[in-house]
């Protein structure tokens, strides 16, 4: 059913036309786009974090269009950019020169600092996205900066830092909160904005999945190596996965809804997993602006049912997005289907992951900024408080958390050993609130 039959339907009857939009039309962004990035002038990227994702993104941006290529990396682990190097000369046949390769903590600077590159693409563990982000911004490069936007309230004002520098200078941020170009919640996106559901008023969000495998540690490793080579177990680098998961369920909703946090409650435990700090079950109550309230579920365990969906409930019907993306309908207030998202054949080109290098080119070669990083570092703070809340049982408010002094970044980065007491497992009720 098409667009019409869910205006009568979710309408009411009667007043079919005469929706009221949530916002007006020109006042938020849609992005429309091709299978491929418009022609221009060359680009040339540095690819900072050469891991999974790291090396995925740059597959990604070489899909997005013609003429663009990588020609610098950097990472801390030697290993890792020796494969990444190969997959991008065994696959694209790219080759980087020894000399364009960085390694160790500080290497992503050297790499920004080159005059041929125009833009990053920044797929490190989160802990130092705000860092590279602000650095590749100072030296005038464009950026795609992978999720999250930060893992603690320092981050965060670092990281909108360098959003609003980038604004100022006319460069372009594009997150990985690849959500914002999944084409079913674009379409979906904007008829929510032109009230096809009515005013939102509660949301439900899930992403229940299996436990990410751990590293096991080898006895020639620093404890920082370990770590490194552990990032999805470990609170300070990518901030557990209420935020490294949770992100895309928030962000979902912190865009369609265009409200910011007010505050967080919730609860979180360590079930089964054994590795690491960080908590693999939680279950928080974030009340938005306008007394809105979303509930989030996140868990990572082996053994019980995978659901990822976002359910948005509305004065005049409900939007669901499940499997992922994969079956997205509207629904009346009786519950209903009124609307199912089916893919016309227009375009053939619908990994978002790829559409998101396209809008970030096209805005580039076109001489367009595009920046909306800040609904990511909203939705990465709301995360930050559902953590810290699940974490001491105290009730986390937006304006309390973007005043602190949280900050989880080590004083000191090497590869050697560490106080492993300041990575321990923190319990409700007895530890500090921050």
């Amino acid at each position: 059913m098409g667009a019409g039959g869910l205006l009568t339907a979710c309408s009411g009857g009667g007043n079919e036309n005469k929706l009221t939009p949530l916002r007006p039309a020109g006042s938020y962004y849609v992005p429309e786009l091709a299978d491929k990035a418009i022609n221009g002038k060359p680009l040339k990227a540095a690819l900072i974090g050469c891991g999974s994702r790291g090396t995925g993104a740059a597959f990604n941006f070489l899909e997005a269009a013609d003429n663009v290529t990588i020609v610098a990396c950097s990472d801390v682990l030697v290993e890792k950019m020796d494969n990444c190097r190969k997959r991008l000369k065994e696959q694209k046949n790219i080759e980087i020169s020894d000399d364009k390769c960085f390694l160790g903590f500080d290497g992503y600077k050297k790499a920004c600092e080159l005059p041929e590159v125009d833009l990053v693409l920044i797929a490190s563990p989160s802990v130092f996205h705000p860092e590279q982000l602000k650095y590749a911004i100072d030296h005038g490069k464009h950026a795609f900066c992978e999720k999250a936007a930060c893992v603690d309230a320092v981050g965060y004002r670092t990281f909108m830092t360098a959003v609003k520098q980038a604004q100022a200078q006319g460069l372009c941020i594009v997150p990985g909160t690849h959500c914002h170009y999944h084409r079913g919640y674009i379409e979906s996106y904007k008829m929510i904005q032109e009230g096809f559901i009515g005013r939102i008023v509660s949301a439900n969000v899930y992403f229940n999945q299996g436990h990410l495998t751990p590293v096991r540690r080898r006895s020639e490793w620093t404890d920082m190596e370990f770590m490194l080579r552990d990032i999805f177990s470990w609170k300070w680098l990518t901030g557990d996965h209420v935020l490294d998961q949770g992100i895309h369920r928030v962000d979902a909703f912190t865009w369609f809804s265009h409200l910011k946090p007010v505050k967080a409650i919730g609860m979180g435990a360590r079930v089964r997993r054994v590795g690491g700090n960080i908590y693999d079950t939680y279950s928080i109550d974030f009340e938005y602006e306008g007394g809105v309230h979303l509930h989030a579920q996140m868990r990572q365990i082996d053994g019980c049912d995978h659901y990822i969906a976002d359910v948005i409930h509305g004065t005049n019907g409900t939007w669901k997005c499940m499997n992922e993306g994969r079956e997205i309908t509207f629904h009346d207030v009786d519950g209903n289907e009124v609307w199912r998202c089916e893919m016309d054949g227009q375009f053939t080109q619908h990994n978002p992951y790829v559409l998101e290098h396209v809008d970030l080119i096209n805005h580039i070669r076109s001489g367009k900024v595009i920046n909306n990083a800040e609904t990511t570092a909203i939705a990465s703070l709301a995360c930050i408080m559902a953590r810290e809340s699940a974490y001491t049982g105290k009730t986390y408010t937006w304006d309390g958390i973007t005043q602190s002094d949280l900050n989880l970044m080590p004083e000191n980065l090497t590869m050697g050993n560490v106080d492993m007491s300041k990575h321990t497992v923190q319990l409700p009720g007895v530890s500090p609130k921050i």
